[in-house]
């Protein structure tokens, strides 16, 4: 029987950019497993992780590293007895997923060192623009794919962003240009109040 516990591990402004990809991949797993549990960092208890046998590690990279209150799990979790498969699901804002790599070393090292075994990853790219494309549809099959593997304790890795660079300037561009609008109209609402 499947107890999976989601952690979304990033910092506190970056869920809102990993969020729509935990929820989905939430929607995945409760048809499938006996118990789902998501924490956030803010609400994370270390006593929790032992209660599971799969934990996935959900997070957004910036500048290539991983988030600091990634790495304050971590630590909560030193030198304790655990005995969870690891995966990891894991975005960013840029086309290459390459950029997710160094994150990904560090989780499989950190699963090495405290004796866990990691079982596999999924890496999204374009992570601000992709879900507001026709891509939608490719990235919700990858992250189920993800899921029926998490269920059935398969090793899996998995990567998908934009199809190519020119469609990423494109959306990207949009979306930068909608937020920008965004925060005049904030900002003019400010004013005049």
């Amino acid at each position: 029987m499947s107890k999976v516990l989601l952690i979304s591990s990033g910092l506190k402004h970056s869920q809102d950019f990993s969020d729509i990809y935990v929820k989905k991949l939430a929607k995945y797993l409760e048809k499938k497993c006996d118990v789902l549990d998501i924490r956030h960092t803010d609400n994370f208890d270390e006593r929790t992780f032992f209660a599971y046998d799969k934990v996935v590690f959900c997070f957004f990279v910036a500048l290539n590293s991983m988030p600091s209150s990634t790495l304050e799990i971590f630590q909560k979790l030193e030198s304790q007895p655990k005995s969870a498969h690891i995966y990891t699901l894991v975005i960013c804002d840029e086309f290459e997923c390459e950029k997710c790599d160094t994150s990904l070393k560090i989780m499989q090292n950190w699963c090495k060192n405290e004796n866990l075994e990691y079982k596999g990853d999924i890496r999204i790219g374009s992570c601000l623009s992709i879900m507001k494309t026709n891509n939608r549809f490719i990235v919700c099959n990858q992250i189920k794919k993800f899921a029926h593997a998490i269920i059935k304790d398969q090793d899996i890795h998995l990567s998908i962003t934009l199809p190519n660079e020119k469609k990423f300037m494109k959306t990207a561009n949009k979306y930068w240009s909608k937020e920008i609008k965004k925060k005049h109209k904030e900002k003019r609402k400010l004013r005049n109040s």
